[in-house]
């Protein structure tokens, strides 16, 4: 938001009648002259007695030299002075079989503020590794274009040598220029004529830019201009804008190392949330006097530090601050906030699957600087003084509003339907919205084709009206019908990724999906991402819970739901249960006349294993009831392995010799064979009993 006072505008003015005044008098009409002289005049008297000794705002910084690190590749390689904008590492390989010119790669700059650049040498650098040989003798040339003029250097003919490792330098001649803002700056560098020296099989030489790098350009560009308009008193607070204009935009503010402001060498720490105004970026730092505070002259001092290191850039002012007659107004008048100046997103998705639909509601929980522009858009719906590729812009057909709710600084109730409605009102809408407006993927947040599952949009504000950075809810409800077994999206990366300054700072993410009892899940895959997946009683549950993501973090997850209700978790559960049972049945059962030791032992062993299949590895459904199937089978060579068990009654805490004397006098009853009378000794108390006779071998029955 560009501020100019009466004093500025005056002074404006002023220059342009004095310019029509050298005009006038050079013509030689009397007449010409008394018509000026009556216009100064007017212009004159509206000069207020009272305006204030300092001017309305200081500008600073003059053109100074710095340097533009590489960063990126193909479609995304451009230049930063900002070394928090590094990340990772770039490199191309260059084999000794190319012939020609190779061009290694072109670095664009978007430069976002008009302004002269004056002559100078540019420096390029960038690093290099000269593999299986000693080194190369190479040709390296760097072409710089500033909007559509090109100037180029070279290393020179026949070609510098480079050995082993180092760095390529490539001096340009850049002349005085005026560049605008929307002009680009673009530099290209390309190497020819390579010749290797002591050649191998893999020679190679490999260009490297990026991280932890020297490859930059040296340039002499007007960095910055620090603009400090009048202090404005609200209330009990002093508002002391601070205007950042520069060819990188918002990003001198949001990508800076650090920043300091100073009112009478105090730090101020409360610092609101920026607004974007032509080229730059408008903070205000915010001032509590303590009460009583007497009027008087105070000196500011504003200090960023583009990296860490650097000299600080500073600049300086007084502001004549005068509580009584105020000045402010009652509120400080913010434009569009920036986006990029940090917010926290919360993702919560939860997800329902039964039988054959699946329910899924996203929910995105905002705060911070995007949650202050979602709310100045709705306050600035179909403003008409908002560029044409603006999200909020008169061309998307909003729903109509009452004309006195139009920027009036707070979000009224009208406002926020016509969002809501706009978006309701089409896929297109909605897509256009989660994707442009919220810089999120909507393909990597929903399982399947937005258009065929009638989403449902609600925005709430928590009862916050103003232009706040305090919470904001997005609640986006589908319905997905299917049809049989499916294999579909639960999550994956959804942050669009911000090639210089992110506009979320930090991603929570929360996903819960949890099935009925006749619907279940055959397998979950995950990659890049911890995932928990286990059954609760008759039901899947999969939970994801992850903090600090970014627009870097690459995930998927993917979930394969079952058709038929064989696989459910309900009869997934019953058959293995039946399965344990019928194994311990089986083995109790053979090993009646055996010992139970290990049938004791290995009943809880194959319960846990069926229950930690079932419930903690929740592993498909046919591998849970093929493991219960393990059981019963395992259990047959477990009870024929069970050693004979001695009857109790011919054992005591005696010794062998007391069990057999007792053994001796004991009377066993015998039982006289009725087909050839031959008397069979009864042992066992149990009845009926079945034993075979001594004499013929008849089996003999005995009830009682």
């Amino acid at each position: 938001m560009d501020r100019k006072t009466p004093q500025a505008l005056m002074c404006e003015g002023f220059k342009a009648m004095l310019e029509f005044a050298g005009m006038v008098e050079r013509m030689e009409s009397g007449q010409n002259r008394f018509t000026l002289g009556v216009l100064l005049i007017l212009l004159l008297s509206a000069i207020p007695l009272n305006a204030p000794s300092a001017s309305a705002e200081i500008v600073c910084c003059n053109s100074s030299e710095f340097e533009l690190h590489l960063v990126g590749n193909n479609a995304d390689a451009t230049m930063t002075p900002f070394l928090s904008e590094l990340n990772g590492i770039n490199e191309k390989t260059v084999t000794q079989s190319v012939q020609g010119v190779e061009e290694i790669e072109t670095w664009t700059l978007n430069w976002e503020h008009s302004d002269t650049i004056p002559e100078s040498t540019w420096d390029f650098s960038i690093d290099y590794e000269v593999q299986d040989a000693i080194g190369v003798h190479a040709n390296a040339t760097v072409e710089v274009k500033i909007g559509d003029k090109s100037y180029s250097g070279e290393s020179g003919n026949p070609g510098t040598y480079l050995s082993q490792d180092g760095t390529v330098s490539v001096s340009v001649e850049i002349p005085e220029r005026f560049i605008r803002s929307g002009d680009t700056i673009a530099i290209t560098f390309a190497v020819r004529s390579l010749l290797f020296t002591q050649p191998g099989d893999d020679t190679a030489i490999r260009f490297v830019w990026g991280e932890d790098t020297d490859s930059a350009i040296s340039v002499n560009l007007p960095l910055l201009d620090i603009e400090m308009p009048n202090a404005l008193i609200v209330g009990d607070e002093v508002f002391f804008p601070i205007i950042l204009k520069s060819g990188f935009g918002d990003r001198m503010w949001t990508s800076l190392e650090k920043a300091e402001f100073k009112v009478n060498g105090a730090l101020i720490a409360d610092v609101r949330s920026p607004s974007l105004v032509s080229g730059g970026v408008e903070i205000p730092f915010v001032w509590s006097p303590s009460p009583g505070s007497p009027d008087g002259v105070r000196t500011v001092n504003f200090s960023i530090w583009l990296n860490e290191g650097d000299m600080p850039i500073q600049s300086e002012r007084n502001h004549d601050i005068n509580f009584a007659e105020g000045g402010g107004g009652d509120s400080y008048e913010f434009g569009e906030p920036l986006r990029t100046a940090g917010s926290t997103l919360d993702v919560d998705i939860d997800v329902e699957y039964d039988s054959d639909k699946v329910r899924r509601t996203v929910e995105f929980g905002i705060e911070g600087a995007m949650a202050q522009w979602l709310r100045w858009g709705m306050d600035n719906i179909g403003n008409t003084s908002l560029r044409s590729d603006h999200f909020f812009d008169e061309g998307k057909n909003w729903p109509d509003i009452d004309p006195s709710k139009h920027q009036n600084g707070r979000v009224d109730t009208e406002e926020v339907e016509a969002l809501q409605g706009w978006i309701d009102s089409s896929t297109w809408n909605l897509k256009d919205f989660i994707d442009s407006g919220l810089a999120l993927d909507p393909e990597s947040l929903f399982e399947g084709n937005l258009f065929d599952m009638s989403p449902e949009i609600t925005i709430d504000l928590h009862d916050v009206v103003g232009i706040s950075d305090k919470l904001l809810t997005i609640r986006i409800d589908i319905l997905l019908e299917l049809s049989g077994q499916e294999r579909l999206l639960l999550i994956t990366d959804f942050a669009r990724p911000q090639l210089n300054t992110p506009i979320w700072s930090g991603i929570d993410l929360s996903v819960t999906l949890t099935t009925s009892a006749f619907s279940g899940l055959y397998e979950v895959e995950s990659d890049g991402i911890e995932v928990t997946h286990y059954r609760v009683g008759i039901m899947d549950v999969v939970t994801i819970d992850v903090e600090g993501l970014n627009d870097q973090d690459n995930f998927d997850v993917k979930y394969t739901v079952v058709g038929n209700a064989l696989f459910s978790p309900f009869v997934t559960l019953l058959a293995s249960v039946l399965l344990l049972l019928a194994a311990i049945v089986a083995g109790w059962r053979m090993t009646r006349y055996r010992s139970r030791i290990f049938i004791f032992a290995s009943t809880p062993v194959f319960i846990g294993i069926v229950g930690y299949a079932y419930i903690l590895s929740a592993l498909p459904p046919t591998f849970v009831m093929g493991i219960a199937g393990a059981c019963l089978v395992l259990m047959v060579p477990i009870a024929i392995v069970s050693p004979k068990r001695y009857d109790e009654q011919f054992l005591s805490d005696g010794s062998l010799d007391d069990d057999f004397e007792s053994a001796m006098d004991r009377e066993i009853p015998t039982v006289n064979c009725p087909a050839c009378g031959t008397g069979n000794p009864v042992e066992s108390q149990e009845r009926p009993l079945r034993l075979p006779c001594g004499g013929c071998g008849r089996t003999l029955r005995i009830e009682a």
